[in-house]
Formats: C-alpha cells, sequence, structure tokens
C-alpha cells in the first residue's frame, strides 16, 4: 500500500543510575552525526541524554483511511527504548522524564559537548521567525518527544512556500497534539528552554512538531492518543479547518504556552466528538474513549500528588 502521510518520531529519555539522575554521556553508541542504528530506527546520544528515532510508517493512505499500523509504530518505540536499556552498563536504566535537574555541580564537571544545547533553530508557526536559542546555563535538562509528518521528498527545506505549509499544519497540530500534551504533561519548566506552541523544523519529507515533550512514549494509551490526533490533524488540515474550529478555542497559541490544562481538556472533548462523529455518525458521542480518560485520570494523579509533595515542604 502506498501512504499518503508517513509518521516517525524522535523522543529523548534520560538515564538513571540506582535511582539517580545520570548523564548518558560516554554510555551508549551514536552521536547525532554517527547514530548507532538498528532494524526499527537508530539511538544515539544527545547531550545528557539518549535520544532514539523511529523509521517512518504509513499515517494515512492515499484513500484517507487509517493504515492500521499503529501497532508497528509502537512496537518500534518500545523497542528502541528497550535496546538503549540494554546497551548501558549495569545498574542504570532510563526513563521518560520532561525534566531533570541535574544541578550545577553536576553540569559543571561535564565535558562542553555534553552541555551543549540547541544546535540547530526550530522556527515558530505563529511568527515564522526562529526561536532564541536555549539557555545552557540551567541546571536542568529537558526531553523532547518530537513528532515527524512525511508527505514529500526532497522538498527544499527553507522554500517559502514549504515553509508556510508547515506552519499552517503544525498550527493543526497544536490544536490537536498540542492540546492533548497541555493536559498530560503539566511541568511548566521544558517551555522555558523549549516546546512553546508552534515549535517545528522544516524537512525534506515534511514537518518535525517540536512542541511535545517525552512524556507521551510513557505508555500505550499515550502512544496511541498521539497517533490518533496527528491522523485528525492530517484530515483537518486537507478540510482546510481553521485551528479554533477545530478545538474550539481561538487561543491555541496561549493554552498551550501558559499550561491552561482546564480549556485544554474542553478542547479535547470537542476534538474528540468529531472524531467520533466522523467514523460513528449513527452513534451519540458519550464522552472520552476510554485510553484517553485514562490519560487524564493518570495526570490528574500526578498532579494531586506533586501538590500534596509541595504542600508538605
Amino acid at each position: 500500500m502506498e501512504y499518503k502521510f508517513t509518521i516517525g518520531c524522535d523522543p529523548e529519555v534520560f538515564v538513571t543510575k540506582k535511582g539517580k539522575p545520570a548523564s548518558a554521556y560516554g554510555l551508549l553508541e551514536g552521536t547525532k552525526d554517527s547514530p548507532k542504528k538498528n532494524e526499527c530506527g537508530a539511538y544515539q546520544v544527545d547531550g545528557m541524554a539518549a535520544e532514539f528515532n523511529t523509521d517512518p510508517v504509513g499515517l494515512v493512505s492515499y484513500y484517507g483511511s487509517d493504515t492500521g499500523n499503529f501497532a508497528h509504530w509502537d512496537f518500534r518505540i518500545v523497542t528502541q527504548i528497550q535496546k538503549i536499556k540494554d546497551a548501558l552498563p549495569e545498574g542504570h536504566t532510563v526513563h521518560a522524564r520532561p525534566v531533570v535537574e541535574f544541578g550545577k555541580e553536576f553540569l559543571d564537571a561535564q565535558p562542553e559537548e555534553a552541555k551543549e544545547l540547541g544546535c540547530d533553530p526550530d522556527y515558530n508557526a505563529y511568527t515564522l521567525k526562529a526561536n532564541p536559542r536555549p539557555d545552557g546555563e540551567r541546571t536542568f535538562r529537558t526531553g523532547a518527544g518530537h513528532i515527524h509528518i512525511g508527505w514529500g521528498a526532497d522538498v527544499p527545506p527553507m522554500n517559502e512556500e514549504h515553509m508556510q505549509i508547515c506552519a499552517d499544519f503544525v498550527k493543526v497540530l497544536d490544536a490537536t497534539v498540542g492540546m492533548f500534551m497541555t493536559v498530560v504533561d503539566r511541568d511548566p519548566r521544558r517551555r522555558e528552554l523549549y516546546g512553546k506552541a508552534g515549535a517545528f523544523r522544516p524537512k525534506p519529507y515534511g514537518v518535525e512538531y517540536r512542541t511535545p515533550s517525552n512524556v507521551w512514549i510513557r505508555n500505550r494509551d499515550m502512544r496511541k492518543a498521539i497517533w490518533v490526533l496527528t491522523q485528525h490533524a492530517v484530515y483537518c488540515m486537507s478540510k482546510g479547518a481553521e485551528p479554533s474550529r477545530i478545538c474550539g478555542f481561538d487561543d491555541v497559541e496561549r493554552i498551550i504556552n501558559e499550561g491552561d490544562v482546564e480549556k485544554a481538556e474542553v478542547a479535547l472533548d470537542v476534538i474528540f466528538s468529531s472524531i467520533h462523529t466522523r467514523h460513528n455518525f449513527w452513534r451519540v458521542y458519550s464522552g472520552f474513549p476510554a485510553y484517553i480518560a485514562r490519560c487524564i485520570e493518570k495526570a490528574d494523579n500526578e498532579a494531586n500528588k506533586e501538590a500534596l509533595a509541595n504542600a508538605a515542604q
């Protein structure tokens, strides 16, 4: 089958040694210039983190239908995480945390290559300007969960028309995937460095959506949510739908950048009602699918635990 759109990803995970944060630098094979390739993609060291990428799979067919490839994509993500774990020295493992605090003393002891942030610029879909380079002096590091959507090949990335197409699509991704990420990732610190609304890089094959953190790779429910919402974004883009009509709000950029969980959850309800109607028009929408409800419940529980812990300090 030929695919009109493909999906891949390049999330980052953080290493721990006996439960404490550790740098991935020097522990794994693979670099940005020469990643460690395997049958599912590749992995490498990226600063203090370990990063993996998945080879793309078909997301939407030329008939506009679901390709049924979610299980293949999910398998590649799970396999890559396990391969990194297996490659680490004994006593080490990895976690998908959006923010890890290393502390100044630990960071000062690291080589410059490990501390470097933001080699290549990304762009803001709302201004089409390059985002500021992140501050490498911060004592924490953040974990990304970038999503790559492909629809072409050998397109000059900085071509003006391609940049505009990417920016318009990323606004739709903000109104779908971005709303979900606002609900499930409630730590605001990553947006101090990366991941504000509309963050993207144009690619020769399509676009790299850089707003999401790595939280969504933690479990199958969240990975399925990203798959379904990205498919819905493709559908909405193909129909010329405005972001405000997709999610019910015209301040999508603010919702993401300010972490407005309440509005984002309402937006998700609007989105999944639309998805339900498109696929099950004969059945009345009765609320979130079970996998989305579980994601929200888990995020609520984690937020409550953190609030209680902060109150006890």
